[in-house]
């Protein structure tokens, strides 16, 4: 024991020298060790604690409170000379993916061990399990799976550990975890969220954790129904997750007798049935009066289904209540909702329930959350609302609300973050939101508002106004698009906006999807959109946009989706598009006045699913090429979340334009028809066999059709309005999946194949083809039509036979034209 001079009890030498090695040990973050001096005593630095009597240094926290302020290095040895320390936390740190080192297990006094989200790696030392009186032990968030533990025998000796956290632990190969927890009679507190278990056991003959309050086994692969053992500790568990555990079945009735439940989390799940009755009741005599504990009911994104009608009379107590995505059915009437004094989050979105209240209906609650979201609320704006002055999120679209939104409804909460009020039919004016530096997003699309654009606060990161009749100028815009912006979502299709689109980009360096489309915007693409370097999807298709696309816009390599059809842009297709946006899978420029060749560069996009270039003015050949992800026959995700084609897109085919409404993951298309190409149909076409629809015609292509073009899993092929000759291959009879055939207005010749598909297809598809014979067609073939021209024998006949035996060989033409 050590005194200074005025008699105050100084740490040991021998710790502060441990606790200087220690900090030699750190990179960055010094700042943190701006009070570890030598001359100064040691329990007076930053995050040292020591013992009042003693002086022995009995804590060291040095968890970051600041992500930009993180300590890294390694962890040295010296802390085994601090033999009283009791606490440890080392958390929300970077110590470079290394293992925890084997000596924190020699550490005997250490009752709280922190060591969450520091970026360890490896296997959990078994030597943990020394720690004899630990009591929290907390390694979560280490980077999921980063962490890992064959099994939990190694927390036997650890019999006064009241919390235990593993979460984003992989834990895949502990197949008995459960009956290592069960030896931990003093837990209070277990998270297992993300551990990647896969057995959830059935039955525990004695549960030994009895006073465990809070239990979180989310995101975990269970694929099982909700165990028994759990209402064992009924009595004592407060907080109960089980959301996306893949569990299956019904709901028990047992959680009736959870009787100290407050928050029960059973979202994303295969659950099926009703919701218990005996949700918010005791079903012991004794307690039948007793008011319930359960303050939050999550059942979300479910399978659930029955009357809500039934279940809300014991439900009231509740302050949050979430079933939204599930198949549940009422008319939920003000008397249903009566007794919900405390309800501060509700949310019955995507479910079959009516909202029945009358116009002057004042809720007994201030909700914080408002999901109403496809629930019958219409055809009146719900004057409700007006009583609800709190709520930082609100959804009410798709609610079949046909009316003018009131005046008040806009400046009811200041605290609102999130407003949906899309697919309505609600009209009226639009304020001015600048003022509303809450609110993150904003989506008002698929209404009838017209107005001029408002203005909009820096705050926003999702905006969705497509849709409607807004008009007028966005060049106000630029307000919100500074430098500290937050924007990522921009859709502004599908209105009467005019203009020209400004050119102030630089600073949107969040922004991940814009779309302009379907306005009359016009004059150039602006040079500043190409510093969007996180842009996914761009869309400016259907305005009124001229000149050459613009060079900057190769800086935006992150590209998956770019839409520049109809327009009135010029100049050659750009070969720096196969160049440097090879992220592409969307990409259409129909209808402009694009000239020149395809350049060959477009080879190079591998994930390329839509190749749009029709009604332009381009010239030459086909490029013989593949594209890879046309000639797939797995399916695969075409579009990032919000890509904003989801609504559909143009198929051109039969001579006429049709709106595709499909659904983009099962879609690939190529589609160059009606421009001046020449030459033949390439053979590395025919390998596209993901391809959905193949449209080349009006072009001035000759030759025959590919003899393997059997391999096709088309559904729509127009080929029309070209020269093509030769007979029509047999092997199209393979094409099993076609429902459109067009081979219209060329110089084929000889019998029809006939057989599978063939046989739904009308004249039209063949017309104008003098030499053609055979149904549907009146001309009855002549011996002289069923001989083969000598021309096309070698091409057609003999090629077919062999195309089928190259077809295994394909894929090493690939590598040569990618």
């Amino acid at each position: 024991m050590e005194f200074s001079l005025s008699g105050a009890i100084r740490c040991m030498d021998s710790e502060r020298d441990a606790l200087l090695t220690f900090k030699g040990g750190f990179r960055s973050g010094l700042d943190r060790f701006s009070s570890w001096k030598a001359e100064e005593d040691c329990c007076k630095w930053r995050g040292v604690g020591c013992d009042n009597v003693t002086g022995h240094v009995t804590k060291l926290d040095l968890h970051s409170p600041d992500p930009f302020d993180i300590l890294q290095g390694e962890i040295s040895q010296s802390l085994l000379h601090l033999p009283y320390l009791r606490s440890l936390d080392l958390s929300q740190n970077n110590f470079y993916s290394i293992p925890i080192p084997e000596f924190i297990g020699s550490l005997q006094c250490i009752k709280y061990l922190n060591l969450s989200n520091a970026t360890f790696r490896g296997p959990i030392p078994s030597s943990l399990g020394n720690l004899s009186h630990l009591e929290s032990l907390d390694l979560s968030g280490n980077g999921y799976s980063s962490l890992r533990a064959e099994n939990l025998n190694w927390v036997y000796g650890l019999s006064f550990l009241k919390v235990l956290d593993l979460s984003g632990v992989d834990l895949s190969n502990a197949e008995v975890w459960l009956e290592s927890i069960n030896m931990l009679s003093s837990l209070v507190e277990l998270r297992l969220f993300y551990c990647m278990l896969h057995k959830l056991p059935q039955y525990v003959h004695h549960v030994n954790f009895a006073s465990l309050k809070i239990l979180d086994l989310s995101d975990n692969n269970f694929n099982s129904k909700i165990s028994d053992w759990l209402f064992k500790i009924g009595h004592s568990v407060v907080y109960l997750n089980l959301s996306r555990c893949q569990l299956q079945g019904l709901i028990p009735d047992a959680f009736g007798n959870m009787t100290s439940l407050t928050s029960l989390d059973l979202s994303r799940n295969d659950l099926k049935g009703p919701i218990p009755l005996t949700f918010g009741m005791f079903e012991k005599e004794s307690q039948l009066n007793k008011s319930s504990s359960l303050r939050e009911l999550y059942l979300y994104d479910n399978q659930l289904n029955g009357s809500l009608e039934q279940s809300l009379v014991q439900l009231s107590q509740l302050v949050a209540l979430n079933v939204a995505g599930n198949d549940l059915e009422g008319n939920i009437t003000e008397a249903h909702l009566k007794n919900f004094s405390s309800l501060r989050v509700l949310d019955l979105s995507e479910n079959r329930l009516v909202l029945n209240v009358s116009s002057n209906w004042i809720p007994p609650f201030q909700l914080e959350t408002i999901g109403l979201r496809s629930c019958l609320l219409g055809p009146k704006f719900p004057q409700w609302l007006r009583s609800q002055n709190n709520y930082s999120f609100i959804d009410i679209s798709h609610a079949s609300i046909v009316d003018v939104v009131p005046d008040w409804f806009w400046n009811l909460s200041s605290r609102v973050k999130h407003m949906d009020l899309s697919f309505n039919e609600l009209k009226g004016n639009v304020p001015d939101f600048s003022s509303q530096l809450q609110l993150s997003l904003l989506d008002l699309s698929h209404n009838y508002f017209r107005s001029r654009l408002p203005h909009f606060s820096v705050s926003l990161r999702t905006l969705a106004l497509a849709e409607n009749s807004f008009f007028g100028s966005i060049s106000h815009l630029c307000g919100i698009l500074s430098a500290d912006n937050s924007l990522g979502y921009l859709d502004l299709s599908s209105n009467n906006l005019s203009g020209e689109i400004p050119d102030c980009w630089k600073y949107e360096q969040n922004l991940v999807i814009l779309n302009l489309a379907n306005n009359n915007l016009s004059g150039q693409i602006p040079n500043s959109i190409g510093q969007l370097i996180n842009l996914k999807t761009l869309r400016l298709d259907d305005n009124s946009l001229s000149g050459e696309v613009t060079l900057s816009l190769k800086n935006c390599i992150a590209l998956r989706a770019l839409g520049l059809a109809r327009n009135k842009l010029s100049g050659n297709v750009p070969a720096w598009i196969g160049e440097n946006l090879q992220n592409l899978m969307i990409l259409e420029l129909r209808s402009n006045t694009f000239s020149g060749h395809i350049p060959f560069q477009m080879c190079q996009l591998k994930y390329l699913r839509i190749l749009d270039l029709s009604l332009n003015k381009l010239s030459g050949t086909i490029p013989r090429c593949v594209f890879f992800g046309m000639a797939k026959e797995t399916l695969s995700l075409i579009y990032y979340p919000y890509t904003t084609y989801s609504e559909g897109f143009i198929l051109s085919t039969k001579s006429r334009e049709l709106k595709y409404q499909g659904i983009l993951p099962f879609v690939t298309l190529l589609d160059l028809s009606s421009n001046n190409l020449s030459g033949e149909i390439p053979e590395e076409v025919m390998s596209l066999v993901g391809l959905w629809s193949l449209n080349l015609s009006r072009n001035h292509l000759v030759g025959p059709i590919p003899p393997n073009i059997g391999e096709m899993n088309l559904q729509s092929l127009d080929l029309s309005s070209n020269h093509l000759s030769c007979t029509m291959p047999a092997s199209m009879t393979y094409m099993t999946f076609l429902e459109v055939l067009d081979v219209s207005h060329n110089n084929l010749s000889g019998k029809i194949p006939s057989g599978n598909q063939f046989i739904t297809f009308e004249s039209s598809s063949y017309m104008e083809n003098p030499q053609l014979c055979g149904s549907p067609l009146s001309k009855i073939c002549s011996i002289d039509e069923l001989i083969e021209d000598p021309h096309c024998s070698n091409e057609n006949e003999d090629g077919e036979i062999k195309a089928f035996k190259k077809k295994g060989t394909m894929a090493s033409k690939y590598l040569h034209f990618i």
